[in-house]
């Protein structure tokens, strides 16, 4: 296959030149309210290095993931899906053995990553995913959003689960293309399709419509597509389940249009906008623009209170008090002060004390509304979601900026019965905010019901709240045996109105509804081995399955060593944190200079970054000043490190013989074959005893000790090497290591070096406590491990298990 080089790629990680992702190719079809998109990845290795490479990325809100395809120097193979553990196992194992495996894990809310281990010299590898979303008409309107990069977030990517690994920084200087080709069905062709983010071409033939993108377009934002002026679609469709022969699933859809109720009431809104770093910019300018209007179209029996957050709360108007004229003069000059000046993004905190404000009237505070304007760019998702769920506040979300957080606004709308609406820098969100407060004005409880002639094996449940014009969706598992298919109708009867709707199914293979609707059904399972049952049963990519396959390499073509892990850095989403703007006209600019702010482009003089602790933890570095020296120093050989002082040769002050460099040194020590050796020089009688390593084992509950530091500090490094020699020196140059020296002084003729004995430590510090290895930290020491004599390792385990023992008496 031939393949463009400056359109797609992969970079090593000190080799920025080398490897690297530069495009994506989409392609897919609107089927109604059906999207089914694949997404095609290039990676090629032009480094002169065996690689891993990890790319971590996200996908449209309850997306299901579908299948994966993976081409190799043109052989093409399919993926499939096993039980977390197993995968990995059977990746490592891959990895051992030299071979090629591919590894495509669920990293987050939405959030994937896929993990391709030893990509050698000249390697090709096209990976091509495939996925399906349902998506909603609203007003006669859809939209359908294509997430292209992850805009740095707030807080800990590890506390919301996200592995070392799978963890990468945005790089605000790279280029990576987008190439998108889609179809929309006959249903959806003479409708009125445009997109507010990037430039498109329509191509319409009979009942066919078609669109790609004009022009340059890059993975710097969220592609949005807008089907508008569509009809009330009320269908009901049906697929077989392949997985389970002798049943069917139905997707019954339609448009709440209740009759006869108050178009207008009151409403107590707590308006709660976003003034952290990252709104700077666009996103900053978006929400001052719409809170004047809407503070414009309230009136004195509305009811409304005022905040901004960032790291820390400020209510500026604190409580529920009636929109009189003075009022809101006062909540309009507010707004136009807004500036995106109040560091980090405590979206959590600040909900809570939203929450708890409360009017005089305790009717009027049951019956209170949120009204969120954010990026939504952290991390603890699922915190934010258990407060807003136990709130029982509806929260309507208005996400704002080129790459938002779809995941978690949506997710707090659809959990309190609330809504959320997405806008670009280049949208109207005046408009965006008028249609929330139609339906908090609107909003009122429903259900719908769906009946159907054959048995009901599995329904989902109704939405509970709704507004006139919203779409509802219901998913119905039923058995078909016996069942005359084409006579099959389903009727949906939506209450209050209680009119019943029957709905001809209409067939349609090509949907894999089945897989669809069991992703769905896994939201309401608790159980994590019935989850990963389904999950396996209908090939789902979940929190406790991965989609797994190994190209198996002849054995002259294997990897030799271990691979070096590259982590493919997205693009930085345009206009994050008032970097560059996406609302200007970019035909005659470059890419590059619409992100950094130079040539004639007028940009937000905050748009620098101020690295604080107030800025997100992805643009932080928790790393020391030694460290990085480390790093810079096993890279250039290891020359200057330093060892610790009971580990050194010791030389008298009047030895003829040249005092012994430091590289020498740690040679003698850690880099020495792994062979028992005579010594040729007398050895003083050793002073340390275990009581120092006895004493730090007696302590192991406390997180701060000794041991849990080195072990730590052992993922981290492991991160950046591919032997565990050089991950050991980078780790005992920046951490105390005085209490081994009685271990590795009582074997070091055995060893011979201190290396093994520092492996087989670290292995059951790990084990015996608690402290979990990362898969590198974890693979480079099994790797070292089995090169060890079995017998030193049982010696020393023998060893530390009897300390322990002592320790705990």
């Amino acid at each position: 296959m031939q393949t463009n080089n400056k359109q797609t790629g992969l970079h090593a990680q000190d080799t920025e030149a080398n490897i690297g992702l530069v495009s994506a190719h989409v392609t897919g079809r609107l089927i109604g309210l059906v999207a089914q998109i694949k997404v095609r990845q290039v990676y090629k290795n032009w480094s002169d290095d065996n690689v891993e490479c990890v790319y971590t990325f996200p996908l449209g809100w309850q997306s299901v993931l579908l299948g994966m395809r993976v081409e190799l120097n043109g052989k093409s193979m399919t993926g499939t899906v096993k039980p977390k553990k197993v995968a990995e196992a059977q990746y490592e194992e891959a990895i051992s053995s030299g071979d090629l495996p591919v590894m495509l894990e669920r990293s987050g809310k939405d959030l994937y990553t896929a993990n391709i281990g030893n990509i050698q010299t000249g390697d090709e590898v096209v990976i091509e995913l495939e996925y399906a979303q349902i998506l909603k008409a609203e007003d006669g309107s859809i939209r359908f959003s294509l997430p292209t990069t992850i805009a740095p977030r707030y807080g800990d990517p590890s506390a919301a689960g996200l592995s070392p690994h799978q963890q990468a920084q945005a790089n605000p200087q790279a280029e990576q293309r987008l190439f998108l080709n889609l179809e929309l069905s006959e249903n959806l062709s003479q409708a009125t399709v445009y997109s507010p983010s990037h430039e498109i071409q329509l191509s319409r033939q009979d009942d066919q419509c078609a669109l790609r993108l004009e022009g340059a377009a890059w993975l710097d934002r969220d592609f949005v597509l807008i089907v508008d002026q569509l009809d009330d679609m009320n269908f009901a469709v049906a697929a077989h389940d392949l997985a389970r022969p002798g049943q069917a699933t139905v997707l019954t859809g339609g448009v709440y249009r209740p009759t006869g109720f108050k178009k207008q009431h009151p409403v107590s809104i707590k308006v709660l906008v976003d003034c952290s770093g990252s709104m700077q910019g666009d996103s900053i300018e978006q929400a001052k623009d719409c809170l004047s209007w809407l503070f414009g179209q309230l009136n004195s029996t509305d009811q409304v209170s005022f905040t901004r957050f960032g790291s820390t709360v400020q209510h500026d108007h604190p409580e529920l008090k009636p929109c009189t004229l003075i009022y809101r003069q006062l909540l309009k000059a507010t707004s136009r002060r807004l500036n995106a000046d109040l560091g980090g993004t405590e979206i959590d905190d600040a909900l809570k004390e939203v929450i708890a404000i409360n009017s005089g009237s305790s009717e009027e505070s049951k019956n209170s509304v949120v009204l969120l304007i954010t990026d939504g760019e952290v991390w603890n998702i699922e915190e934010i979601i258990a407060t807003v769920r136990a709130s029982g506040q509806r929260i309507y979300a208005v996400g704002v900026g080129s790459a938002p957080s779809e995941s978690l606004l949506k997710d707090m709308a659809d959990v309190t019965s609330g809504a959320c609406e997405m806008v670009t820098p280049r949208e109207n969100m005046q408009q965006a905010v008028e249609r929330l407060l139609i339906q908090i004005r609107q909003t009122q409880a429903f259900d719908q019901e769906v009946s159907c002639a054959a048995p009901i094996v599995w329904q989902s449940k109704s939405a509970g709240h709704a507004a006139a014009g919203s779409s509802l969706m219901s998913w119905t598992q039923i058995n078909i045996q016996g069942t005359a298919l084409d006579e099959l109708n389903v009727v949906q009867t939506i209450h209050p109105n209680g009119q019943p709707i029957p709905c001809p199914v209409i067939w349609d293979e090509s949907l894999e509804l089945s897989r669809i609707a069991a992703a769905f059904r896994l939201n309401d399972m608790s159980q994590a081995k019935e989850r990963e049952r389904l999950a396996v049963e209908y090939q789902l990519v979940t929190s406790e399955t991965n989609l797994i396959l190994v190209h198996e390499r002849v054995e002259s073509e294997k990897a030799e060593d271990l691979p070096g892990l590259h982590q493919v850095r997205p693009m930085l989403a345009s206009g994050w944190g008032g970097n560059g703007t996406v609302a200007y006209s970019r035909s005659n600019v470059s890419l590059r200079v619409m992100r950094t702010g130079s040539d004639n482009v007028p940009f937000m003089a905050e748009s620098r970054i101020n690295m604080s602790h107030s800025v997100p933890s992805v643009w932080r570095s928790s790393r020391t000043h030694s460290a990085a020296r480390v790093d810079g120093m096993s890279n250039a050989g290891m020359d200057d490190i330093e060892i610790p002082a009971f580990l050194r040769k010791q030389e008298s002050s009047t030895d003829s013989k040249p005092v012994k460099t430091i590289v020498q040194k740690f040679q003698d020590i850690v880099s020495t074959p792994n062979k028992p050796q005579r010594s040729t020089h007398t050895v003083k009688k050793p002073h340390g005893t275990s009581d120092e390593l006895k004493a730090i084992l007696a302590n192991k509950a406390n997180l701060n000790s000794l041991i849990h530091e080195l072990l730590i500090s052992f993922n981290q490094t492991a991160q950046t090497h591919t032997r565990f020699r050089s991950a050991l020196a980078a780790c005992l140059r920046t951490n105390q290591s005085n209490y081994m020296e009685w271990l590795i002084i009582k074997h070091m003729k055995a060893a011979g070096s201190g290396a093994p004995i520092w492996a087989i430590f670290i292995s059951w510090a790990a084990e015996n406590l608690s402290v979990e290895l990362n898969r590198h930290a974890e693979r480079i020491l099994r790797d070292f491990l089995s090169s060890i004599d079995s017998d030193l390792q049982k010696a020393i385990n023998a060893d530390l298990s009897e300390l322990k023992q002592e320790a705990a008496l």
